[in-house]
């Protein structure tokens, strides 16, 4: 699939995953799971873990309702508010997935190649799609090349930056073609109909 049908499909998804019905979001996860199982994705959920939580604990403790443990009192959480954060953290869930699955796992030159592709139309409104593309290419290099730990804003400010990053950089542009596009407009096409 061309890179510039992963990045729309995945924009589509934003757009679609926070307004669908709360039934959709377990087949979402769960065909997530499935297609990415080899790579484990077990990794993207335990590094994120606190935003989730964070995410599920805001909404569990600030939306008014019913006390869930009588026994809090006043420090209880709502059963409204643990609903609406449960179904949050899951829409962030599937969003993270859906982004491991036809973004993450883009090469850096696909990745940049697909954005080009997709600024392109844009072009004649003035934007520099080349430049933008290789701002892409090179901040996800130079996000590549830190590590894990502390240390990373020093590097990240620091004189030494850029040092590593290559001076020129090469796209294979595929141009787009009809079969690359079909599935994007049918899920457009499905989204406008189920809002409809």
């Amino acid at each position: 699939m061309h890179p510039a049908s992963r990045i729309l499909i995945y924009l589509l998804a934003v757009l679609a995953i926070p307004g669908l019905p709360f039934f959709w979001l377990p087949l979402l996860l769960i065909f997530a799971l499935a297609v990415d199982s080899p790579r484990q994705p077990w990794r993207l959920i335990w590094r994120t873990r606190w935003l989730l939580l964070v995410l599920f604990l805001g909404y569990a403790y600030s939306l008014p309702g019913e006390p869930a443990l009588l026994w809090l009192g006043a420090f209880s959480p709502t059963h409204e508010g643990l609903a609406r954060g449960a179904q949050q953290a899951l829409r962030l869930l599937a969003l993270l997935l859906w982004l491991d699955l036809l973004v993450l796992r883009l090469p850096t030159a696909s990745l940049m190649a697909g954005v080009y592709s997709l600024l392109r139309p844009f072009a004649w409104l003035g934007l520099n799609v080349e430049r933008a593309a290789l701002r892409l290419g090179l901040t996800l290099r130079a996000i590549e090349g830190l590590e894990r730990g502390r240390g990373n804003l020093h590097r990240l400010f620091g004189e030494e930056l850029g040092a590593d990053l290559p001076t020129t950089v090469h796209l294979e542009i595929q141009a787009m073609q009809l079969r690359d596009m079909a599935l994007p407009a049918l899920i457009g096409t499905l989204l406008l109909w189920l809002s409809a």
